[in-house]
């Protein structure tokens, strides 16, 4: 008796909505290896968060009437600022990833397959024509907000978000149209679709880092302006300061400015009127009294100065 033999099993080919539909995350994982390739993994993280440290700084020191390079920051200073810019950008980009599978899997589950539920299929080009005018729409709107010459604070905002959210509304709109639509065929313009479909799919990814970057550098900067406001609100309950000096410092009204009678004092001159506004690295940064007086006085650390602290309140 002859052994049986298996009987083999024809191969299943690929449609054009398998092929089409694993591009995206295909070109997802080609784009991430390929950057990760030029860029150390820990590198990249690091230069992102300095960065956006250095944003949030340069933000708060400007509306405080600074420049960043006062502060002395180191690179672990950036470094630990850009935690509170960050935090809330990751913690809501994360939710929206989750929540975009979420629905991803409840519109394919939904719509189901083109050649079993061609009526479903129909809606499903009709959701993409929705999702492509929406998309038209936020992108629209996040350019006229970029030529807002002194935009607000929600402004600033909502012009990159919008613009990212465009991105991912048009690209899924993109993905159910290659899932749903006419299938391409045989000819020059489905080989040329095939070809070069990783390639765009690519792109679209690299402008959506892009975006999301441009998005959490400007949050970082309004986080950095929310500080600053922070800051000149709790002038009045911060320290008062007294300085004693070696030499006249000239500081103008409305600082206090006394001469000590003993000529051989350490300390010849006292000035008062001062609260502390922050120190950074060894320069003290000062505020007159006077809440409405926002003019910043900058004091290097020195053997010939003595400061004084007592309560603010």
């Amino acid at each position: 008796m002859e052994p049986a033999h298996p009987t083999p099993v024809a191969a299943v080919p690929e449609t054009d909505t398998d092929v089409m539909s694993s591009v995206p995350v295909k070109s997802l994982r080609s784009t991430v290896r390929g950057i990760l390739s030029i860029v150390a993994p820990t590198s990249l993280v690091i230069a992102l968060l300095y960065y956006f440290g250095w944003a949030r700084t340069n933000a708060e020191a400007h509306a405080l009437g600074l420049d960043y390079s006062l502060f002395g920051y180191s690179t672990q200073d950036y470094i630990l600022r850009s935690i509170s810019a960050m935090y809330w950008p990751l913690f809501i980009g994360a939710a929206a990833l989750l929540i975009g599978l979420v629905l991803h899997s409840a519109i394919s589950s939904w719509l189901g397959d083109r050649d079993n539920n061609p009526e479903r299929a129909r809606y499903g080009l009709g959701l993409s024509a929705a999702l492509l005018v929406a998309g038209g729409v936020l992108l629209g709107l996040g350019l006229a907000g970029e030529r807002v010459e002194a935009p607000s604070r929600f402004v600033s905002i909502y012009t990159p978000v919008a613009v990212t959210i465009s991105i991912v509304l048009v690209a899924y709109a993109v993905h159910l149209f290659a899932r749903y639509g006419p299938r391409l065929g045989n000819g020059e313009f489905a080989r040329q679709t095939r070809e070069y479909a990783p390639i765009a799919w690519s792109l679209v990814i690299v402008l959506l880092f892009l975006s999301l970057f441009w998005s959490v550098s400007h949050y970082a900067g309004v986080r950095g302006i929310e500080l600053a406001d922070q800051a000149e609100k709790a002038v009045p309950t911060q320290p008062s300061v007294t300085i004693y000096s070696a030499k006249r410092l000239f500081l103008e009204p409305p600082i206090v400015e006394k001469q000590l009678p003993d000529p051989n004092a350490a300390y010849r001159y006292r000035y008062s009127g001062l609260k502390l506004l922050f120190r950074s690295e060894h320069n003290y940064f000062l505020r007159p009294s006077d809440p409405s007086d926002r003019t910043n006085i900058v004091i290097a650390d020195s053997p010939d100065l003595r400061f004084e602290f007592s309560n603010g309140n």
